[in-house]
């Protein structure tokens, strides 16, 4: 079944970048996107997590699915 959803939502990403007019590959997007790293800072008692920038192609992705990329640093709610 995990299979079968991993499928679909390939094709729907796939489908939706080259709607965009996308000449992305999509090896190169999910490695692009791979690359994206992110940090778990505490400061003065506040929980942040910072994100390193998006390289390559990266930024197609979320286009395409019409989400904003992380902010590049966000505080974190209190648990």
């Amino acid at each position: 079944m995990v299979c079968f959803l991993a499928l679909v939502l390939e094709m729907a990403l796939r489908r939706k970048i080259k709607d965009l007019g996308g000449e992305v590959r999509y090896g190169d997007l999910l490695l692009d996107l791979c690359q994206r790293k992110a940090v778990d800072l505490h400061v003065d008692g506040r929980h942040y997590l910072a994100r390193t920038e998006l390289i390559g192609r990266a930024e197609v992705a979320f286009r395409a699915v019409g989400v904003r990329p992380p902010l590049h640093v966000t505080e974190m709610p209190r648990a």
